[in-house]
């Protein structure tokens, strides 16, 4: 089996990572007969195979992406009768008393199971993980069995020291050594075989971190997507910004995965627009829990009483949501907010809450299960968050009857709120607006907030479970079919590259040899220290291909720095780097370089 860059190097020993754990959940390497029953009923909404969630770990207390991500396994399970795996990578050694937690709350339910690559290594549930940090900058992290024999050991090495800069070793229980990785991914990527057999498996990575790793893993039996939760910008310039460091290395390459996935349309347009479509990138939104039961009519709801659910992080600027309550009680409006959710500013918030004397309008209800039926009997909620892939929250609120006051930041509120017909969108941080939306709300004629709670629903409707499993269908099966696809042996030549900056614009010239017809061909442009920028696609041909940026990608680019420029070629699913060239653009102008070529044929002629 092909290992495509994960697994095989740095390896060393014959024994399979999974082998000495192929009996826990029943499913290393194999499918439990509890599987083999639910594949021969699934629904047809999702294409056959094994399906599988990988993020990098679910923390407790979890915020939306996780949220989204059990939803979505949920859904699967209830909807097309497939079981799910969750797969994890991080060190936590809590797993048990985890998934009593989350099935307690709902979260986890027959048919999901939660696996963790540490634990598997351990070889079950139990056990410890005990840190020992070195003198010489090095670290140790030591897993125990339950029985207190070692599993594995884990070792960290600084920069400067020779050798690997990691290395993992596992233990059978009589302390022999097992195997040995010198590269952490290729422990991974030997993990997941073993977790996933030789069946035609679907895995969809939705976090960024767990991202990098998978899109290296190509196996000929792994259909591999990628959800991408929220924003890949640096600040609201869109869609001509700054992707976020964290999310470079998986957006320089984005055509390494068989589907990219983003919530909303205008996210994938913009991530069209500024890296190139390679053909593999697609919309479906959150799915949201179906309602028991019908929410309050406007009758039955305090116009008053707003309602906010988010992880109480910065980004998610909760104390917008607070200064908004405070600036309508100076005003006479005596609104009412309770916050639902927990993090790290949570202290900080509290103390704001006291400072401002809001401690009988502004009520912290902690982190709880459910607490999206809360919108149910609220009459608004407010969405102040700095940037978003689509706020799960939103849709939940909208679907139970509760009016949203968003900040229109990228992605999610536009393309979910009608401005004045199913809540209200107000510019990034204008705290005014957000107030005198929320007072109006508050005043407006009963019988035209319950059109508006109306319309919300309809609107939400678009989020039923029903639909957003369908849509997955759709998009596993195509990417099912681009992964199938065979890839011929693609030789091309980059002959010439130049690139001149004038005018504003920056202009690319390619010249390639050896393209076959139908070809297409992509640059990338990076700034040391700043990533990919921009990338822009287009049918390929032998001969000259010009690029000609607009104004705002070049001014993204820039001209007074060296740019690397990457040219790639792609074929039926074939793609070839042609070649790179880092160099400054050329800043002169059409006379002066003509002037230039006059001058140095003149001079070769003397010589």
């Amino acid at each position: 089996m092909p290992h495509d860059g994960t697994g095989g190097k740095g390896a060393t020993g014959s024994r399979c990572v999974a082998s000495g754990v192929a009996s826990v959940g029943g499913m290393a390497g194999g499918t439990s007969d509890r599987q083999r029953q639910v594949a021969t009923v699934a629904d047809p909404s999702l294409p056959d195979g094994r399906q599988f969630a990988v993020t990098w770990g679910v923390p407790e207390p979890f915020g939306g992406m996780t949220s989204a991500l059990l939803h979505r396994s949920r859904a699967f399970v209830r909807l097309a009768g497939r079981e799910v795996d969750v797969v994890t990578f991080d060190p936590r050694p809590d797993l048990p008393a985890a998934r009593e937690r989350l099935a307690r709350a709902g979260e986890l339910i027959p048919g999901i199971r939660l696996r963790n690559l540490w634990e598997d290594l351990r070889g079950g549930p139990g056990g410890t993980a005990v840190a020992t940090p070195r003198d010489d900058g090095a670290s140790l992290v030591e897993h125990l069995r339950g029985d207190g024999s070692l599993a594995a050991r884990d070792e960290r090495f600084p920069a400067h020291a020779a050798g690997p800069s990691r290395r993992i070793t596992t233990y059978d229980a009589g302390g022999a050594v097992l195997r040995q990785w010198t590269r952490a991914w290729d422990c991974y990527a030997e993990w997941l075989d073993g977790v996933v057999g030789d069946e035609r498996a679907f895995a969809v990575t939705d976090s960024k971190t767990a991202a990098e790793f998978m899109a290296r893993y190509r196996r000929p039996n792994v259909v591999s997507l990628h959800l991408v939760h929220n924003s890949h910008l640096v600040g609201p310039d869109r869609p001509w910004g700054m992707l976020r460091p964290s999310r470079r290395r998986v957006f320089a390459h984005l055509e390494r995965f068989d589907g990219v996935v983003f919530l909303t349309e205008r996210q994938r347009a913009d991530a069209a627009t500024l890296l190139g479509d390679p053909g593999n990138l697609t919309v479906v939104p959150n799915g949201i829990d179906p309602l028991d039961g019908d929410p309050a009519p406007d009758a039955e709801r305090d116009p008053a009483a707003g309602v906010v659910l988010a992880r109480l992080t910065t980004r998610k600027r909760v104390d917008h949501a607070i200064e908004v309550v405070r600036r309508c009680r100076d005003r006479g409006v005596p609104v009412t907010l309770t916050v639902y959710g927990d993090g790290p500013d949570a202290p900080a918030l509290r103390r704001r809450v006291d400072d401002a004397g809001l401690g009988d309008a502004v009520t912290f209800a902690g982190h709880r299960s459910g607490a999206a039926d809360a919108f149910a009997d609220a009459s608004w909620t407010l969405v102040t968050s700095t940037f978003e892939g689509s706020p799960l929250a939103l849709a939940e609120a909208m679907a139970r009857g509760c009016l949203p006051i968003a900040y229109d930041i990228p992605y999610g509120p536009a393309d979910l709120i009608a401005d004045g017909v199913d809540g209200v969108l107000v510019a990034d941080g204008d705290l005014d607006a957000a107030a005198d939306a929320v007072a109006r709300l508050v005043a407006l004629p009963a019988p035209e907030r319950e059109r508006m709670r109306r319309a919300a629903r309809a609107t939400a409707a678009r989020h039923d479970d029903a639909h957003v499993v369908e849509a997955w269908g759709r998009v596993q099966r195509a990417a099912a079919a681009r992964h199938g696809r065979t890839s011929p042996p693609l030789h091309v030549e980059l002959e010439r590259l130049r690139m001149r900056f004038r005018r504003r614009r920056l202009r690319v010239s390619v010249r390639l040899r050896g393209v076959p017809p139908g070809a297409s061909v992509t640059i990338t442009l990076r700034r040391r220290g700043r990533g990919a920028l921009v990338r822009e696609r287009r049918p390929a041909r032998d001969g000259r291909t010009m690029w000609r940026l607009g104004e705002r990608a070049s001014r993204l680019v820039g001209g007074r720095h060296p740019l690397t420029c990457i040219v790639e070629v792609e074929h039926l699913g074939a793609v070839v780097e042609a070649g790179r060239v880092t160099a400054h653009p050329d800043t002169r102008s059409v006379p002066r370089r003509a002037a230039q070529r006059v001058l140095g044929r003149f001079g070769r002629r003397r010589r």
